[in-house]
């Protein structure tokens, strides 16, 4: 059997993710829609307005690349990032938000079909944007999962814990179930289990953890030291 194309794999996914805003949008009322959140306390459209953001940033670098370009700066400080993308569009409708995520996420979905199979797979020519990692990384993780995880964290914050799961396991399983390697799907695992432990989900994030040590065996060092899995650390040590 011939290996399913990563190129196809990262298309699906980025396609599964815009389905899932659209269905976000769908199921909020107008107030939810339009409410405005804090820094602490996000609405869906301060959501949807920071994954746009780091969407319109994997663009950038990678137009700069394909054009022999100069890189735009990297952001040293995230967190003044989140914050000042936050305060940008804080106060913006959310048309207008809902708007330039749906033209972003086109230009998005069109560049990764621009990008050749070798593109995606490369450790070397795109390093500044994925590290020593293949290119193909930067969109699981910059774009699905970290997209995943907003949607996730709205229904957290707005005391809706079992549809917050129910996405974060959903985002998990298309990755178990597409033709990855296991190392991928151990870092899935792991993020999914660190969800789990701040939810005080012990028993489901150990269990979890231990299906991402053998899959990716590196990320039990990595446990030892995570803030988020402070509260198991006894039982990894």
């Amino acid at each position: 059997m011939t290996a399913q194309p990563f190129k196809t794999i990262i298309l699906e996914l980025l396609r599964q993710g815009h389905r899932d805003e659209e269905a976000f949008w769908q199921d909020l009322n107008e107030s939810e829609r339009t409410a405005i959140g804090t820094f602490e306390h996000w609405s869906a459209k301060d959501h949807i307005a920071h994954r746009t953001f780091w969407h319109q940033n994997l663009i950038l670098k990678l137009t700069a690349i394909a054009h022999q370009q100069e890189l735009p700066p990297d952001i040293e400080d995230e967190e003044l990032s989140n914050r000042s993308t936050f305060e940008k569009y804080q106060q913006y409708p959310w048309s207008d938000i809902h708007s330039e995520s749906e033209r972003v996420y086109a230009e998005l979905i069109k560049l990764a079909e621009e990008l050749s199979e070798e593109d995606l797979t490369s450790s070397t020519r795109f390093a500044s944007i994925s590290g020593e990692r293949p290119l193909y990384t930067a969109f699981l993780g910059s774009c699905y999962e970290h997209d995943q995880e907003h949607l996730a964290q709205y229904y957290a914050d707005h005391h809706d814990l079992p549809r917050a799961i129910q996405i974060r396991e959903n985002c998990v399983n298309r990755i178990l179930q597409a033709e990855l390697p296991e190392w991928v799907k151990g870092s899935f695992l792991y993020n999914l289990a660190c969800f789990y432990a701040q939810q005080n989900l012990q028993e489901k994030a150990l269990t979890l953890l231990q299906e991402a040590f053998i899959l990716s065996p590196r990320l039990k060092d990595r446990s030892l030291n995570d803030p988020e899995l402070i509260t198991l650390r006894d039982q990894l040590a």
